[in-house]
């Protein structure tokens, strides 16, 4: 079995890239390009998602995967799924914490530009899964400026010198070019955040939890219900 935590290798992600392409029967199934954003968005954003709830939005289905031949297919599909989003978490964990966005190139006037509208597109719908919470970060200066650039890549009418700025390939890639630190830096934003939160949740799954009928915790021997249960007996 491979290990999920193992980064997809270049064939892995033709093999995936292929499967989204080509084996999903829906006219809203990602592109390559569009999940990467999309999981960038889900791993650094301010609230944790289950995968129970992004993977329908991969496919463009009701489902949390598409009708397969085998389950032997299913799993290894859902596997490069994850493994990706693995891999995309380990980046930002690492020291320092970087990213590797994927999306397309080509050639323009002899040079090679970057294609990250689609990308973009993919961020910014995983952020619209928990909207309101991205606010408090949307309604700062530094929030806006770094979500500038995937604005103006992906969305319609988002500012006024919008159509002057990404009228070539050369522009656009000059502003795709900023954000890999624009999301490094909503990562770092949000992650004292999402640490407390997990500190939470782990000290609630460690506390010691006494049934009403087990002995009083305050060492008087008497069961705790008849202890400090009692609403009228507190020690």
């Amino acid at each position: 079995m491979t290990d999920p935590m193992v980064p997809l290798s270049a064939e892995e992600l033709h093999e995936l890239d292929q499967f989204l392409l080509h084996d999903v029967d829906s006219d809203d199934v990602m592109t390559l390009d569009v999940m990467d954003g999309f999981l960038h968005a889900i791993a650094i954003g301010p609230t944790t998602i289950q995968p129970s709830e992004w993977l329908p939005k991969v496919w463009g289905l009701p489902s949390m995967a598409p009708p397969m031949a085998s389950l032997e297919q299913l799993n290894h599909v859902l596997g490069l799924v994850m493994r990706h989003f693995n891999g995309i978490i380990a980046g930002l964990e690492g020291e320092p914490p970087d990213i590797y966005p994927i999306w397309p190139e080509r050639e323009f006037n002899g040079k090679v530009c970057d294609e990250a509208d689609g990308w973009a597109f993919g961020f910014i719908e995983g952020m619209r899964l928990r909207w309101s919470d991205w606010q408090p970060m949307l309604e700062t200066n530094e929030g806006q400026a770094w979500f500038r650039p995937l604005g103006l890549l992906s969305e319609d009418d988002f500012a006024p010198d919008q159509d002057e700025l990404t009228r070539t390939p050369l522009e656009r890639t000059e502003i795709a070019h900023q954000i890999p630190d624009a999301v490094l830096a909503m990562h770092a934003h949000w992650l004292p955040l999402r640490q407390a939160i997990h500190q939470r949740v782990l000290a609630k799954a460690i506390q010691p939890k006494v049934g009403r009928n087990d002995p009083c915790p305050c060492g008087s021997g008497k069961k705790f219900k008849k202890c400090c249960g009692a609403a009228a007996d507190l020690h």
